[in-house]
């Protein structure tokens, strides 16, 4: 234990016996929370366990046709391996479907959506073939092209005739728990916003007992926002870019010099005390239920916007809008904008409560 003491005495602090007992008794991390040079039990903190999940990091300068292949291969097997963890059916590849009229169930890429004769057909392809799939139109609600779904067909020769698509959605649960709380901001758009009300939010957050502040693109100035960060070191700050700081879907993370903001990519997952977190500046409302964030604006070695991992909470912006709504689970939330109207979400990771901040 003499070791405990001298290492807490290099770091100027000197522990009590009751601080002493705490610490043999565990064997968490803690920070100290304490300007004082004594320190006891109540001055210990649980560090932030922090998991950066996912993270677009490297892009290439030139596409070759190999690169598209390789991106849309990447996109079905992954797209794939979720619905198989889903949905429980036996799948059959296309190449497989004889001309006998027998139900079967199949995955596939959606290429190309027509319209003839008041019906739907999908071009559906796989890795072995591709073949029209022939819908009533409310049976294909939904569907847009490149999506990878499930079907359950009738085949019929060299069409199929869809009965029904199985989008890979997300499981039912029940809510993760965590520890500690998150404030949840987008589009500060810090390069034109009156400076009084960026102050007024970040004086706000300083004085609270948040110690996380998630920022889901549009910052505008990131100078700006390294300001803030610098005047506090005790807080951490995870932020992602939007449209107006880097072209592009995905985006590269932005370039921070301050130690407390952990800088990561638009989309990215950041798990913090046991709660997932998936930021994306602009998302499609149906990214869930799909499972894939949308088209990213150029082609990558694989697909990176796929949902692979469930997240606990989803952190969206550039619609200005603010909003706090569930699905399964879930909690999705926006902020809306400083420049309009502007309603931080603190979200308690123990009670999984989200609601709009009262910012004074």
């Amino acid at each position: 234990m003499q070791e405990t003491v001298n290492d807490y005495f290099r770091r100027g602090f000197l522990l009590t016996p009751d601080a002493l007992e705490f610490l043999s008794k565990t064997s968490d991390d803690f920070d100290v929370v304490s300007g004082d040079f004594v320190i006891d039990a109540r001055n210990f903190v649980l560090k932030d366990r922090i998991k950066v999940i996912k993270n677009f990091q490297s892009r290439k300068s030139e596409i070759t046709t190999e690169d598209f292949v390789k991106f849309y291969t990447s996109k079905y097997e992954k797209m794939k391996g979720v619905i198989l963890a889903r949905i429980q059916k036996d799948f059959i590849s296309l190449n497989k479907i004889d001309s006998m009229r027998n139900d079967a169930c199949i995955i596939g890429i959606v290429r190309e959506i027509k319209e003839d004769e008041g019906r739907k057909i999908l071009d559906v392809e796989d890795m072995t073939t591709n073949v029209p799939v022939i819908f009533e139109p409310k049976d294909a609600e939904g569907v847009e092209i490149d999506d990878v779904v499930a079907m359950r067909v009738v085949t019929g020769g060299k069409v199929l005739f869809g009965k029904e698509v199985l989008f890979p959605d997300i499981p039912i649960r029940t809510p993760a728990k965590g520890r500690g709380k998150a404030c949840f901001v987008s589009d500060l758009h810090l390069d034109e916003a009156p400076e009084s009300d960026a102050d007024r939010f970040f004086s706000w957050f300083e004085r609270s007992d948040i110690k996380n502040l998630f920022v889901a693109g549009d910052i505008g100035a990131p100078a700006e926002l390294e300001k803030f960060a610098k005047r506090m070191p005790s807080k951490n700050f995870y932020a992602c870019p939007g449209e107006r700081d880097s072209e592009g879907c995905p985006q590269m993370p932005l370039d921070f010099r301050e130690k407390n903001i952990v800088s990561v990519s638009n989309p990215a997952m950041i798990e913090i005390n046991g709660i997932k977190v998936l930021m994306m500046h602009k998302a499609p409302h149906d990214m869930l239920k799909k499972r894939h964030m949308g088209r990213p604006s150029a082609i990558i070695p694989e697909d990176f916007m796929v949902i692979e991992e469930v997240p606990d909470i989803v952190h969206i912006g550039h619609s200005h809008v603010p909003g706090i709504t569930n699905y399964k689970s879930v909690t999705i939330v926006n902020s809306g904008s400083i420049m309009s109207d502007f309603r931080p979400v603190v979200v308690d990771f123990s009670s999984r409560v989200a609601e709009f901040a009262k910012v004074e």
